[in-house]
């Protein structure tokens, strides 16, 4: 027994209606009031009926009645309002505010057994979710509902590391910007190096160079680490010449070359082809990247992020290594996660921390109207029988698995919920 399964059954009243405090008064739990997450009470604003008399207040859940000893609320003001003390065992009488007995309620053997034995089976099951063998039947309808709070909660999660970053940069928003998207510029495989590469050349040495694409190339693959060795081909040459000048004037200093990830990726994501695509990209905004966050029409946002590598890489994928001949652009699932994981949150972070709500809904509405990812953990998802129509189904789900299967928050899942409450409990095996 642990005090999330109490809270769970306080909160969804799945106690038996016929209710009796260890006072031998009748209870009637008219609203049990709201799940307090900060300090203090468990619930506050409950509303009860204990024998004839209405008491409005709040409400504490322990296992063991001696826990309020042990957690020393005889000493803390912010528990003088208790109308009601829940436990699972009252192993000790406790005495509020003016020394009086608090009213207790014992809540062992006041729910249906098989809300318990459900929810044990859940914690014991080692499948890829709890309830592997039960969502099917019922969770279609429940997560449609829940997935836009879903996604809510993935962005805000992932606006906390956007806040780390905008702390290491000063508060500068537009170096913060530059950092956040290189590091989705690199994908999962190479977001560290893109990390690094855009850490060690500052947006404004960027800045200084956007008009001028050969240059931008050179410092980003003189940073890079990528023009250390000597080349007998034309273009790179005058790469290493030009970054030569431009390392001495800036005083930079490159990432090792080593840092960058080649081993097991398709030629058309190699680092080399994105470090350009990503000169493309500077060279479009001017380095000014705020314009994006005010693109009104998806189609206008996904014209400027469709940026291709310059035209040395028609034909090679390394320096010097000649390959067959075509236009290496960033191509669409490349572009649709670079909105997703890029763009979005940062939109929705901005737009939360300056109180512009129409940026926020900007950036769930992009999310409605990209295709649905494929992935891993969106696979098993659909063998358990729900898909995600478009992109923000897709994060729900992901966030889903991440945020409450992983860690076994069933209680607070509202799948989980309907399971617990309305299925009967399945043999174990």
């Amino acid at each position: 027994m642990n005090e999330e399964f109490l809270y769970f059954l306080w909160k969804f009243r799945l106690l038996y209606p016929q209710l009796i405090t260890e006072s031998g008064d009748p209870l009637t739990i008219l609203h049990p009031g709201e799940r307090n997450t900060d300090s203090g009470p468990d619930f506050v604003n409950a509303r009860l009926r204990i024998g004839n008399t209405l008491w409005a207040g709040n409400v504490e859940i322990h296992i063991h009645a001696s826990d309020w000893i042990k957690h020393r609320h005889q000493d803390d003001h912010a528990y003088d309002n208790i109308i009601l003390h829940v436990v699972y065992e009252n192993d000790l009488p406790v005495k509020g505010k003016n020394n009086t007995l608090l009213p207790t309620l014992v809540v062992e053997n006041k729910f249906a057994p098989q809300i318990n034995d459900n929810y044990q089976l859940l914690m014991l099951n080692h499948q890829w979710i709890p309830c592997f063998n039960q969502i099917h039947a019922q969770s279609d309808p429940v997560f449609n509902l829940w997935a836009p709070s879903l996604i809510i909660e993935r962005l805000f999660t992932k606006g906390a590391a956007i806040d780390q970053l905008w702390e290491n940069c000063d508060h500068d928003w537009e170096e913060t910007f530059y950092r956040h998207l290189a590091m989705n510029f690199g994908f999962k495989i190479n977001a560290f190096p893109f990390v690094m590469l855009a850490k060690s050349l500052p947006l404004k040495i960027i800045q200084q160079h956007v008009h001028d694409f050969f240059q931008l190339e050179s410092l980003l693959f003189g940073q890079a680490g990528m023009l250390e060795q000597r080349f007998t081909e034309d273009y790179p040459g005058k790469l290493a010449k030009e970054y030569k000048f431009l390392r001495s004037k800036y005083g930079l200093t490159p990432i090792p070359q080593l840092t960058w990830k080649f081993l097991r990726l398709r030629p058309s994501n190699f680092p080399t082809l994105r470090i350009s695509q990503w000169a493309d990209f500077l060279s479009r905004t001017k380095g000014r990247f705020f314009g994006i966050l005010d693109v009104g029409s998806f189609q206008q946002l996904k014209e400027m992020l469709n940026v291709c590598s310059s035209p040395y890489w028609n034909d090679h994928y390394c320096f010097e290594k000649p390959s067959e001949n075509h236009s290496k652009f960033l191509g669409n699932q490349c572009l649709n996660l670079l909105i997703i994981n890029g763009l979005v949150p940062f939109m929705f972070y901005y737009g939360d921390r300056k109180s512009q709500p129409l940026m926020k809904e900007n950036a769930i509405h992009f999310l409605e109207q990209l295709p649905p990812e494929t992935n891993n953990i969106l696979k098993h998802w659909k063998k358990v029988g729900i898909n995600g129509i478009n992109a923000l189904q897709t994060q729900a789900l992901i966030e889903l698995k991440k945020g409450y299967c992983d860690l076994k928050r069933c209680l607070n899942c509202r799948i989980g919920n309907k399971l617990l409450a309305n299925s009967k409990p399945e043999n174990k095996g």
